[in-house]
């Protein structure tokens, strides 16, 4: 890490991608190893940088800023943050949004897990309206991807257990049952659950 940073400080152009990368990745492990809050320090100068480096090319870069914030928006709701960590959440929906739009099977599924982590987030503060009109969506991508990307089931059954749950929360028991059946019905398969 330390040489990538005297790197990028010599020569930015260079070596602020690979930085980015490392303090990205560096933010994933300690995150893999319950230090989330370390890891939030990391992924906040990576989401600096890829900022930068995407304003100058966002073909190359969105991609990559999308991650990081999304990761920072998980990571700022596991430390108790939740309210700070839905505008990283949106930030990372907004440029999913732009990339899917572009190329769907590429990126639908990135747009799901970012419009989930949306939706669980605006429930926990208190939307439970705007909670399940995002975990529609996202149930929706991810449904549209499950013939081609079967892996994306535990996902989509993660997505729908969250609606089944602002459904109860908004008063519609019926609705959340069906949900619910269908999650019963379409159970997932015993090497999935890791």
């Amino acid at each position: 890490m330390e040489i990538y940073r005297r790197l990028a400080a010599g020569n930015p152009s260079a070596y602020e991608p690979d930085l980015a990368r490392s303090l990205s990745n560096l933010g994933s492990r300690l995150s893999d190893v319950e230090r989330r809050a370390e890891a939030l320090t990391p992924t906040e100068q990576a989401v600096e940088i890829r900022r930068r480096l995407a304003a100058d090319s966002p073909a190359a870069y969105e991609p990559g800023l999308a991650r990081s914030l999304s990761n920072l928006g998980i990571w700022l709701s596991d430390v108790g943050r939740g309210a700070e960590a839905l505008t990283p959440t949106e930030q990372a929906v907004e440029i999913r949004r732009r990339l899917a739009a572009d190329s769907p099977a590429a990126y639908e599924p990135d747009l799901a897990t970012s419009l989930a982590v949306m939706a669980t987030l605006t429930a926990m503060e208190g939307d439970p309206s705007e909670a399940l009109r995002l975990t529609a969506e996202a149930a929706e991508l991810y449904h549209r991807r499950i013939a081609t990307t079967p892996t994306l089931l535990p996902e989509l059954h993660a997505v729908l257990e969250l609606q089944a749950l602002v459904l109860d929360e908004l008063g519609r028991r019926e609705d959340a049952e069906t949900v619910r059946r269908w999650l019963g019905e379409n159970p997932l398969p015993p090497d999935s659950h890791n």
